[in-house]
Protein backbone atom coordinates (compact mmCIF):
# COMPACT_ATOMS: atom_id res chain seq x y z
CA UNK A 1 0.00 0.00 0.00
CA UNK A 2 1.59 3.40 -1.37
CA UNK A 3 1.73 6.63 0.55
CA UNK A 4 -1.60 8.56 -0.22
CA UNK A 5 -1.20 11.79 -1.99
CA UNK A 6 -3.63 14.86 -1.26
CA UNK A 7 -6.85 14.50 -3.15
CA UNK A 8 -6.54 17.84 -3.65
CA UNK A 9 -2.92 17.29 -5.62
CA UNK A 10 -4.44 14.27 -7.49
CA UNK A 11 -7.58 16.01 -9.01
CA UNK A 12 -5.35 19.29 -9.53
CA UNK A 13 -2.79 17.33 -11.33
CA UNK A 14 -5.27 15.36 -13.23
CA UNK A 15 -7.83 18.31 -14.34
CA UNK A 16 -4.77 20.44 -15.53
CA UNK A 17 -3.07 17.96 -18.20
CA UNK A 18 -5.06 18.15 -21.37
CA UNK A 19 -6.88 15.25 -22.81
CA UNK A 20 -9.69 16.51 -25.36
CA UNK A 21 -12.04 13.51 -26.69
CA UNK A 22 -9.98 11.80 -29.35
CA UNK A 23 -6.67 12.37 -27.58
CA UNK A 24 -6.45 11.78 -24.14
CA UNK A 25 -2.91 10.11 -24.66
CA UNK A 26 -1.56 12.50 -21.97
CA UNK A 27 -3.84 11.77 -18.95
CA UNK A 28 -3.35 8.36 -19.84
CA UNK A 29 0.13 8.14 -20.06
CA UNK A 30 -0.14 10.05 -16.60
CA UNK A 31 -2.36 7.11 -15.21
CA UNK A 32 -0.58 4.23 -16.53
CA UNK A 33 2.99 5.54 -15.34
CA UNK A 34 0.92 6.13 -11.14
CA UNK A 35 -0.51 3.16 -11.27
CA UNK A 36 2.45 0.81 -12.34
CA UNK A 37 3.58 1.80 -9.04
CA UNK A 38 0.77 -0.44 -7.27
CA UNK A 39 -0.26 -2.83 -9.55
CA UNK A 40 0.13 -6.54 -10.68
CA UNK A 41 -0.15 -5.54 -14.44
CA UNK A 42 -0.69 -2.29 -16.33
CA UNK A 43 -2.49 -2.68 -19.86
CA UNK A 44 -3.02 0.45 -22.21
CA UNK A 45 -5.27 -1.20 -25.05
CA UNK A 46 -5.18 -0.50 -29.28
CA UNK A 47 -7.39 2.59 -29.09
CA UNK A 48 -6.24 3.85 -25.70
CA UNK A 49 -8.27 2.79 -22.63
CA UNK A 50 -6.15 2.10 -19.61
CA UNK A 51 -6.67 -1.14 -17.09
CA UNK A 52 -4.59 -2.29 -14.27
CA UNK A 53 -4.78 -4.87 -12.11
CA UNK A 54 -4.18 -3.88 -7.81
CA UNK A 55 -4.87 -7.10 -7.04
CA UNK A 56 -7.08 -9.23 -3.86
CA UNK A 57 -8.86 -12.03 -3.85
CA UNK A 58 -12.47 -12.68 -5.60
CA UNK A 59 -14.27 -12.03 -8.37
CA UNK A 60 -12.86 -9.40 -11.16
CA UNK A 61 -14.28 -5.33 -10.45
CA UNK A 62 -12.99 -2.65 -12.51
CA UNK A 63 -13.54 1.13 -10.77
CA UNK A 64 -13.84 3.07 -14.17
CA UNK A 65 -13.56 6.65 -14.62
CA UNK A 66 -12.74 8.08 -18.57
CA UNK A 67 -10.20 10.34 -19.52
CA UNK A 68 -11.44 12.56 -21.96
CA UNK A 69 -13.04 16.22 -21.10
CA UNK A 70 -15.06 18.34 -23.68
CA UNK A 71 -13.40 19.73 -26.67
CA UNK A 72 -13.23 22.25 -29.31
CA UNK A 73 -12.09 21.53 -32.84
CA UNK A 74 -10.76 24.05 -35.56
CA UNK A 75 -13.11 24.23 -38.48
CA UNK A 76 -10.84 26.69 -40.15
CA UNK A 77 -7.98 29.34 -40.08
CA UNK A 78 -8.72 33.26 -40.82
CA UNK A 79 -5.79 35.08 -43.02
CA UNK A 80 -5.67 37.63 -39.83
CA UNK A 81 -4.62 33.85 -37.92
CA UNK A 82 -7.99 33.46 -35.87
CA UNK A 83 -9.17 29.57 -34.92
CA UNK A 84 -13.24 29.10 -36.16
CA UNK A 85 -14.21 26.44 -33.78
CA UNK A 86 -16.98 23.43 -33.94
CA UNK A 87 -17.40 20.88 -30.83
CA UNK A 88 -15.28 17.89 -30.89
CA UNK A 89 -18.57 15.89 -29.50
CA UNK A 90 -21.66 15.05 -30.91
CA UNK A 91 -24.00 18.24 -31.20
CA UNK A 92 -27.83 17.93 -31.68
CA UNK A 93 -28.47 21.60 -32.22
CA UNK A 94 -26.18 23.08 -34.25
CA UNK A 95 -25.39 25.84 -32.26
CA UNK A 96 -23.82 26.08 -28.50
CA UNK A 97 -26.31 24.91 -25.82
CA UNK A 98 -26.77 27.58 -23.08
CA UNK A 99 -25.29 24.72 -20.74
CA UNK A 100 -22.14 24.81 -22.55
CA UNK A 101 -20.74 28.60 -22.56
CA UNK A 102 -17.08 28.30 -21.91
CA UNK A 103 -16.61 31.92 -23.78
CA UNK A 104 -13.61 34.06 -22.65
CA UNK A 105 -11.60 31.40 -21.22
CA UNK A 106 -8.22 31.01 -21.06
CA UNK A 107 -7.25 27.17 -23.22
CA UNK A 108 -4.47 25.61 -24.65
CA UNK A 109 -4.77 24.17 -28.82
CA UNK A 110 -3.08 20.96 -28.64
CA UNK A 111 -0.69 22.08 -31.66
CA UNK A 112 1.67 19.30 -33.75
CA UNK A 113 4.74 21.14 -32.26
CA UNK A 114 2.95 21.28 -28.26
CA UNK A 115 0.20 22.91 -26.60
CA UNK A 116 -0.27 27.02 -27.61
CA UNK A 117 -2.15 28.99 -25.49
CA UNK A 118 -4.74 30.97 -26.31
CA UNK A 119 -8.11 32.34 -25.29
CA UNK A 120 -11.71 32.16 -26.82
CA UNK A 121 -13.55 35.22 -27.15
CA UNK A 122 -16.62 37.01 -29.56
CA UNK A 123 -16.27 40.17 -31.07
CA UNK A 124 -17.76 42.37 -27.98
CA UNK A 125 -18.06 45.79 -26.71
CA UNK A 126 -18.16 49.10 -28.65
CA UNK A 127 -17.76 46.76 -32.03
CA UNK A 128 -21.35 45.64 -31.56
CA UNK A 129 -24.20 48.14 -32.05
CA UNK A 130 -27.74 47.28 -30.64
CA UNK A 131 -28.82 45.52 -33.92
CA UNK A 132 -26.45 43.32 -34.15
CA UNK A 133 -26.98 42.03 -30.74
CA UNK A 134 -28.42 38.04 -30.91
CA UNK A 135 -30.60 36.18 -28.24
CA UNK A 136 -28.14 33.18 -28.43
CA UNK A 137 -24.66 32.03 -30.03
CA UNK A 138 -24.26 30.25 -33.42
CA UNK A 139 -20.74 28.87 -33.32
CA UNK A 140 -19.65 31.19 -35.79
CA UNK A 141 -19.44 33.71 -32.74
CA UNK A 142 -16.80 31.92 -31.03
CA UNK A 143 -13.09 31.91 -32.03
CA UNK A 144 -9.69 31.30 -30.68
CA UNK A 145 -7.65 34.45 -30.75
CA UNK A 146 -3.77 32.98 -30.17
CA UNK A 147 -2.66 36.99 -30.39
CA UNK A 148 -1.20 36.80 -33.96
CA UNK A 149 -2.10 38.42 -36.67
CA UNK A 150 -1.42 36.11 -39.69
CA UNK A 151 -2.67 32.75 -40.95
CA UNK A 152 1.25 31.85 -41.57
CA UNK A 153 2.15 32.02 -38.24
CA UNK A 154 -0.73 30.11 -36.74
CA UNK A 155 -0.08 27.17 -39.51
CA UNK A 156 3.85 26.88 -38.51
CA UNK A 157 2.96 26.02 -34.90
CA UNK A 158 0.92 22.75 -36.34
CA UNK A 159 -2.50 24.02 -36.31
CA UNK A 160 -4.69 22.65 -38.96
CA UNK A 161 -8.52 21.96 -38.96
CA UNK A 162 -8.68 18.67 -36.64
CA UNK A 163 -6.66 20.12 -34.04
CA UNK A 164 -8.30 19.83 -30.77
CA UNK A 165 -8.55 22.74 -28.13
CA UNK A 166 -9.20 22.51 -24.20
CA UNK A 167 -10.13 25.21 -21.47
CA UNK A 168 -6.88 25.93 -19.16
CA UNK A 169 -8.37 27.97 -16.23
CA UNK A 170 -6.30 26.54 -13.33
CA UNK A 171 -7.57 24.04 -10.58
CA UNK A 172 -7.67 25.90 -7.54
CA UNK A 173 -9.33 25.73 -3.77
CA UNK A 174 -12.49 27.91 -3.51
CA UNK A 175 -13.78 28.26 0.18
CA UNK A 176 -14.50 24.81 1.09
CA UNK A 177 -14.46 23.09 -2.30
CA UNK A 178 -12.36 22.53 -5.48
CA UNK A 179 -12.95 24.38 -8.85
CA UNK A 180 -11.69 24.37 -12.15
CA UNK A 181 -12.46 22.54 -15.78
CA UNK A 182 -12.51 18.88 -16.29
CA UNK A 183 -13.55 17.59 -12.73
CA UNK A 184 -15.90 15.34 -15.57
CA UNK A 185 -14.06 13.47 -14.96
CA UNK A 186 -10.52 13.36 -14.02
CA UNK A 187 -12.08 13.64 -10.22
CA UNK A 188 -13.33 10.26 -10.60
CA UNK A 189 -9.69 8.99 -12.16
CA UNK A 190 -8.43 10.75 -8.78
CA UNK A 191 -10.61 8.51 -6.83
CA UNK A 192 -9.91 5.44 -8.48
CA UNK A 193 -5.82 6.23 -8.21
CA UNK A 194 -6.61 7.22 -4.36
CA UNK A 195 -8.60 3.48 -3.91
CA UNK A 196 -5.60 1.32 -5.60
CA UNK A 197 -2.86 3.16 -3.51
CA UNK A 198 -4.84 2.80 -0.63
CA UNK A 199 -5.93 -0.49 -1.09
CA UNK A 200 -4.40 -3.48 1.46
CA UNK A 201 -4.97 -6.19 -1.12
CA UNK A 202 -4.51 -8.97 1.69
CA UNK A 203 -7.82 -7.92 2.66
CA UNK A 204 -10.01 -7.45 -0.63
CA UNK A 205 -12.20 -9.78 -1.01
CA UNK A 206 -12.66 -8.68 -4.73
CA UNK A 207 -9.73 -8.41 -7.32
CA UNK A 208 -9.35 -5.00 -7.82
CA UNK A 209 -8.69 -3.17 -11.33
CA UNK A 210 -8.88 0.52 -12.09
CA UNK A 211 -9.41 1.78 -15.50
CA UNK A 212 -9.75 4.98 -17.70
CA UNK A 213 -11.59 5.20 -20.96
CA UNK A 214 -11.60 6.95 -23.94
CA UNK A 215 -14.11 9.04 -25.73
CA UNK A 216 -16.86 8.73 -23.21
CA UNK A 217 -18.17 12.24 -24.21
CA UNK A 218 -18.97 11.05 -28.08
CA UNK A 219 -20.91 8.25 -27.07
CA UNK A 220 -19.33 6.02 -24.38
CA UNK A 221 -16.96 4.01 -27.58
CA UNK A 222 -14.24 3.64 -25.64
CA UNK A 223 -16.69 2.05 -22.85
CA UNK A 224 -17.46 -0.79 -25.24
CA UNK A 225 -14.11 -2.46 -24.80
CA UNK A 226 -13.75 -2.50 -21.48
CA UNK A 227 -15.12 -6.49 -20.75
CA UNK A 228 -12.57 -7.87 -23.59
CA UNK A 229 -9.70 -7.25 -21.34
CA UNK A 230 -10.72 -9.17 -18.47
CA UNK A 231 -13.55 -11.68 -16.59
CA UNK A 232 -15.13 -8.74 -15.10
CA UNK A 233 -18.16 -9.53 -12.64
CA UNK A 234 -18.61 -6.01 -11.34
CA UNK A 235 -18.11 -2.46 -12.05
CA UNK A 236 -18.31 0.62 -10.24
CA UNK A 237 -18.60 3.33 -12.37
CA UNK A 238 -17.20 6.59 -11.35
CA UNK A 239 -18.83 10.21 -13.19
CA UNK A 240 -19.69 13.61 -11.41
CA UNK A 241 -23.28 13.75 -9.48
CA UNK A 242 -25.48 16.30 -10.26
CA UNK A 243 -26.63 19.42 -7.23
CA UNK A 244 -29.29 21.06 -7.39
CA UNK A 245 -28.80 23.33 -4.92
CA UNK A 246 -27.85 26.59 -6.64
CA UNK A 247 -29.92 28.79 -8.08
CA UNK A 248 -31.79 27.73 -11.68
CA UNK A 249 -31.95 24.19 -10.56
CA UNK A 250 -35.05 22.45 -9.99
CA UNK A 251 -34.19 20.59 -6.37
CA UNK A 252 -37.13 18.18 -7.21
CA UNK A 253 -35.92 16.63 -9.89
CA UNK A 254 -32.13 17.13 -8.46
CA UNK A 255 -32.23 17.12 -4.83
CA UNK A 256 -28.50 16.29 -4.29
CA UNK A 257 -26.30 18.88 -2.80
CA UNK A 258 -22.84 19.53 -2.70
CA UNK A 259 -21.44 18.69 0.44
CA UNK A 260 -24.50 16.05 1.54
CA UNK A 261 -21.88 12.88 0.75
CA UNK A 262 -21.35 10.51 -2.40
CA UNK A 263 -24.26 10.21 -4.78
CA UNK A 264 -25.42 6.73 -5.35
CA UNK A 265 -27.82 6.79 -9.27
CA UNK A 266 -30.51 4.11 -9.56
CA UNK A 267 -31.49 5.31 -13.54
CA UNK A 268 -30.57 7.89 -15.78
CA UNK A 269 -31.34 8.74 -19.38
CA UNK A 270 -30.03 5.07 -20.84
CA UNK A 271 -30.13 2.38 -18.17
CA UNK A 272 -31.01 1.68 -15.42
CA UNK A 273 -27.71 0.49 -12.39
CA UNK A 274 -28.16 -2.61 -10.49
CA UNK A 275 -30.34 -2.21 -7.73
CA UNK A 276 -28.67 -5.22 -5.43
CA UNK A 277 -24.55 -3.41 -6.01
CA UNK A 278 -26.00 0.33 -5.53
CA UNK A 279 -27.84 -1.15 -2.48
CA UNK A 280 -24.67 -2.78 -1.11
CA UNK A 281 -22.72 0.36 -1.19
CA UNK A 282 -25.42 1.75 0.67
CA UNK A 283 -24.81 -0.46 3.17
CA UNK A 284 -21.35 -0.25 2.93
CA UNK A 285 -21.41 3.60 3.39
CA UNK A 286 -23.49 2.91 6.55
CA UNK A 287 -20.87 0.63 8.31
CA UNK A 288 -18.49 3.42 8.11
CA UNK A 289 -20.76 6.27 9.20
CA UNK A 290 -20.34 7.62 5.29
CA UNK A 291 -23.42 9.81 4.48
CA UNK A 292 -24.70 9.22 0.83
CA UNK A 293 -27.37 10.98 -1.37
CA UNK A 294 -29.49 8.70 -3.85
CA UNK A 295 -30.82 10.26 -7.38
CA UNK A 296 -32.29 9.50 -10.77
CA UNK A 297 -30.16 11.18 -13.22
CA UNK A 298 -32.22 13.33 -16.12
CA UNK A 299 -30.44 14.36 -19.47
CA UNK A 300 -27.16 12.31 -18.35
CA UNK A 301 -25.84 9.28 -18.95
CA UNK A 302 -22.13 7.19 -18.67
CA UNK A 303 -20.00 4.30 -19.15
CA UNK A 304 -22.07 2.36 -17.36
CA UNK A 305 -24.45 2.16 -19.92
CA UNK A 306 -21.91 0.15 -22.02
CA UNK A 307 -21.31 -1.64 -19.19
CA UNK A 308 -24.24 -3.13 -18.41
CA UNK A 309 -24.60 -3.68 -22.20
CA UNK A 310 -21.85 -5.66 -22.16
CA UNK A 311 -23.18 -8.21 -19.44
CA UNK A 312 -21.32 -6.79 -16.39
CA UNK A 313 -22.94 -5.67 -13.19
CA UNK A 314 -22.38 -1.92 -12.10
CA UNK A 315 -23.14 0.29 -9.91
CA UNK A 316 -22.54 4.33 -10.41
CA UNK A 317 -20.83 6.38 -7.83
CA UNK A 318 -20.72 9.97 -8.10
CA UNK A 319 -19.57 13.05 -6.63
CA UNK A 320 -21.47 15.91 -6.28
CA UNK A 321 -20.47 18.47 -8.83
CA UNK A 322 -21.81 22.27 -9.30
CA UNK A 323 -21.64 23.68 -12.79
CA UNK A 324 -21.11 20.42 -14.82
CA UNK A 325 -20.00 21.09 -18.33
CA UNK A 326 -17.92 23.95 -17.25
CA UNK A 327 -14.99 25.78 -16.71
CA UNK A 328 -16.01 26.36 -13.22
CA UNK A 329 -16.87 22.71 -11.98
CA UNK A 330 -16.54 22.41 -8.21
CA UNK A 331 -16.47 19.12 -6.06
CA UNK A 332 -15.36 19.03 -2.27
CA UNK A 333 -12.27 17.23 -1.24
CA UNK A 334 -13.96 15.37 1.63
CA UNK A 335 -16.77 14.00 -0.56
CA UNK A 336 -13.87 12.77 -2.99
CA UNK A 337 -11.91 10.84 -0.08
CA UNK A 338 -15.62 9.31 1.17
CA UNK A 339 -16.06 8.16 -2.28
CA UNK A 340 -12.73 6.17 -1.86
CA UNK A 341 -13.72 5.15 1.72
CA UNK A 342 -17.15 3.90 -0.05
CA UNK A 343 -15.05 1.15 -2.53
CA UNK A 344 -12.56 0.39 -0.30
CA UNK A 345 -15.22 -0.77 2.26
CA UNK A 346 -16.99 -2.60 -0.32
CA UNK A 347 -14.00 -4.55 -1.66
CA UNK A 348 -13.43 -5.80 1.93
CA UNK A 349 -17.35 -6.82 1.87
CA UNK A 350 -17.78 -10.47 0.57
CA UNK A 351 -18.82 -10.47 -3.45
CA UNK A 352 -23.10 -10.53 -4.38
CA UNK A 353 -23.79 -14.49 -5.40
CA UNK A 354 -24.96 -15.31 -8.27
CA UNK A 355 -28.48 -14.31 -8.89
CA UNK A 356 -29.40 -17.86 -9.49
CA UNK A 357 -27.83 -21.29 -9.20
CA UNK A 358 -28.68 -24.44 -10.92
CA UNK A 359 -30.73 -26.79 -8.05
CA UNK A 360 -30.91 -24.06 -5.82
Amino acid sequence: MAEPTSMFDLVKTLSEIPGPTGQEDLVHQWCADRWSRVAEEVVVTAVGNVVARVGGQGPNLIVLGHGDELALMVTSISDNGLLRVWPAGRDTRGRPALRYVPINQPVLVMADDGPTDGQLVYASGHVISTADQKDHFEWADWFVDLGYTSRERVVNLGIRPGTRIVLNPPTRRLGDAIMGKAMDNRAALAIATSAAERADVAKLRHTLWVGSTIQEENGLLGASSIPDMADFGFAINLDVGLCGDVPGTKPETHPAKLGGGPILVHQDASVHYSHRMTMALAAAAAERAIPVQHAVFQNYGSDGAELIRRGIETVLLTMPTRYTHSPNEMVTEPELVQCVDIILAYLERDPLPPRWEAGS
